[in-house]
């Protein structure tokens, strides 16, 4: 497997909350300019205290007025009309693509040696979405599910683009059944169904196929009408589940569901009979309780070394990756629920729960997170071999056999580290990898969200600082990209104040 990759240091950039309130008094002429501020830190990477050995830079920008430049002329983009002049250390410009309804800002911290990155402000915002804070939330299409405190399940449409079927109003589904916080919520792949998770043991699936009866319209933060209706609830999940429910994963087209519970049982349900069809224990370790799950496809090698496409492996499987309290992996089969041979043991952890884990759109990398804020990065690399060759078999699993095909084949996995960083000592609440794999978005307790280049994954780097929260603790994540090409459109964030933030990139 090679050698764990040392720790990187990345750095961060932090800048004025209300600065977009800045620019729109300024376009406004409420004034013509203002201070503000923008803090850079980094720590020592020859140091093992984080906290100790941080280094800071604490700057100010000159936001300017140029309208007295321009006085004949009345219509000017953004760098024309405003300009930005930093000091004590910090450099800033205008990107490229910044406009007043997309503020984006080019900051370089040569004291620190923090090159030009780019810090954005969102587009758009969409205001108590979960008037208790927002625990969870997934994206498909034009379509957002935030799943809140006390059983709050609400899907919004996020963009008004023209729709026969909703008459261009704004639209909000109310999921009902849950009694307690939600921990999961995911689309199904159709973007119409959706999986949900609580710690009132039971896990439901939503539709938002057919519009029920009884709907209302209410008013919403924004002064525009909302049309309120009751989302479908066809399928219930709850006994033998004992305690709260912390995750689920959707099985290829969702036939098939998987639960993690506290009861420490991992549970694979036919969704059309809602009956439990395998059960285990949820991890090898006794002693280590399941904190994060996500459902991946295996990718095959063939003779040439090549990855079979899913149309190529006519028998398609699936597989759990698991986060532990231990700050361990655990690799379980699916549907059979029995434990994955490791050809080499994975790596040492450093010890902190890992409370979220993602997979790339490819299935060939994992990303994982820590309470202590750390995130590593691995890839998966997955054999077949015949029963009669061993080498493929070595495994730390207390389990002693092997996972086998249709056909007898013997399947192992290999685990390579390719990177781990730190920027914080923040937990991380969220990961996502964009459509294309080449970006990983993060998402902490720290209120710091920000995008990672994967394009060399072995020397992550900060591609953008996604501003805008005050210190708001950010619970999730997530990317959605553009119908006409495979890259990253828009970034979404939900906030544990109940907000959801958006930058379109």
């Amino acid at each position: 497997m090679g050698s764990e990759p040392g720790l990187t240091d990345l750095p961060v950039i932090t800048i004025q909350h209300d600065f977009p309130e800045v620019i729109s008094d300024i376009k406004n002429e409420v004034c013509l300019a203002e201070d503000i501020w923008i803090s850079c830190y980094r720590s020592s990477s020859s140091s093992s205290n984080t906290t100790e050995n941080r280094r800071s830079v604490h700057g100010k920008v000159r936001v300017s007025s140029n309208v007295l430049d321009h006085p004949q002329q009345t219509q000017h983009n953004l760098n024309d009309l405003i300009s930005l002049e930093g000091r004590d250390g910090v450099e800033c410009r205008w990107a490229d693509d910044a406009s007043f309804s997309q503020l984006a800002l080019i900051v370089t911290c040569e004291p620190l040696s923090i090159p030009p990155t780019t810090v954005s402000f969102p587009s758009q915002t969409l205001d108590r979405i979960q008037p208790n804070g927002i625990e969870c939330m997934d994206v498909a299409g034009e379509w957002l599910v935030t799943g809140g405190k006390n059983g709050q399940v609400r899907v919004d449409r996020w963009t008004t683009q023209p729709a026969d079927t909703l008459h261009d109003e704004l639209l909000c589904w109310i999921g009902k059944g849950h009694v307690s916080d939600l921990t999961s919520c995911q689309f199904f792949p159709s973007g119409k169904v959706i999986l949900t998770t609580s710690i009132d043991m039971s896990a439901r699936i939503y539709s938002i196929d057919r519009v029920p009866s009884d709907d209302h319209e209410e008013e919403d933060s924004r002064t525009a009408t909302r049309k309120r209706m009751t989302m479908l609830n066809p399928r219930t999940f709850g006994p033998p589940h004992g305690r709260g429910v912390i995750g689920a994963g959707i099985i290829g087209k969702g036939r098939e569901i998987v639960t993690g519970c506290r009861d420490g049982k991992l549970r694979v349900w036919n969704v059309g009979e809602s009956k439990v069809v395998a059960e285990a224990e949820m991890s090898s370790s006794s002693s280590a309780e399941v904190l994060a799950l996500e459902v991946g496809e295996k990718r095959f090698l063939d003779r040439t070394g090549e990855v079979l496409t899913p149309e190529a492996d006519h028998n398609r499987a699936f597989f759990l990756l698991l986060g532990l309290s231990s700050g361990a992996l655990d690799f379980v089969d699916l549907p059979s629920l029995k434990p994955i041979k490791l050809r080499t043991p994975l790596p040492g952890q450093s010890g902190a729960p890992i409370d979220v884990v993602a997979m790339s759109g490819a299935m060939d990398m994992i990303a994982y997170g820590t309470r202590t804020g750390t995130v590593a990065l691995a890839t998966l690399v997955w054999h077949r071999s015949s029963p009669s060759s061993s080498s493929c078999c070595s495994t730390t699993s207390s389990s002693s056999s092997p996972c086998e095909t249709a056909e007898d084949e013997i399947e192992s996995l290999s685990v390579i580290p390719i990177a781990i960083w730190q920027r914080t000592p923040a937990a991380i609440n969220s990961l996502a990898f964009s459509e294309d794999d080449q970006t990983l978005l993060v998402a902490g307790h720290d209120g710091l969200p920000y995008r990672v280049s994967l394009v060399d994954a072995a020397r992550p780097k900060v591609l953008q600082e996604l501003a805008g929260y005050n210190c708001d603790p950010v619970a999730a994540i997530r990317a959605s990209s553009s119908s006409s090409a495979s890259h990253l459109h828009s970034v979404f964030a939900a906030g544990k104040d109940g907000s959801i933030k958006i930058w379109n990139l």
